[in-house]
């Protein structure tokens, strides 16, 4: 790392843990092995001094990445990467409050928040109906997926490909599905699913 980047570096970390004590909050400075009386002296700091300690050749402070948490957030930052944009591509296809909260945990007005964001308009009204031959079509996608439960993201993720190659609602196939699975175990599955009573 640079000297200049050395300094910038020093000077944030300084004025962060100098406002922290200003608030009473001297906890930050113990985690990083300051004694009391450097506690002291940090928070006597005015900001000339606090200037020159920034600017200062020799540096007050050791620069060491932590090599396991830097892979461990750097996936976890993979991880939750990968769940925004399911998310995103959920409610693009059409995915409700209910479905939102089931497999993300998003608060209904996370979900609003979302559909702003995203420029989505909320949907008004019963789950769009599927035609005889929607229904058909939706059973042998999800027949192909080979899945018995729609409760994971594996089933989610098949759900959301089923909606976009038959151009359905991301809702109306996950409560299609939905009722499938509810009516029909994995032991005795037909050919073909029954038709829901009108």
């Amino acid at each position: 790392m640079s000297q200049l980047s050395l300094s910038q570096a020093t000077t944030a970390i300084l004025s962060s843990l100098l406002m922290d004590i200003k608030n009473g909050n001297i906890r930050r400075c113990e985690s990083l092995g300051m004694s009391v009386e450097e506690i002291r002296a940090l928070s006597q700091l005015n900001l000339d001094e606090l200037h020159y300690l920034s600017q200062s050749h020799v540096s007050v402070l050791d620069v060491k990445l932590n090599h396991e948490n830097f892979w461990l957030m750097l996936n976890q930052a993979r991880i939750e990467q990968k769940r925004m944009l399911m998310i995103d591509r959920a409610l693009e296809l059409g995915g409700s409050m209910e479905l939102i909260d089931k497999y993300f945990g998003l608060s209904p007005s996370e979900v609003s928040a979302r559909r702003r964001l995203m420029g989505i308009e909320s949907r008004q009204g019963r789950t769009q109906s599927l035609t005889e031959s929607q229904d058909a079509a939706l059973w042998t996608e999800w027949k192909a997926a080979g899945l018995t439960s729609p409760d994971s993201h594996q089933a989610l993720e098949a759900m959301m490909l089923a909606a976009e190659q038959l151009e359905l609602s991301l809702t109306a196939v996950w409560s299609r599905v939905c009722q499938w699975c509810r009516e029909t175990s994995p032991s005795r599955r037909t050919d073909s699913p029954r038709r829901k009573e009108a």
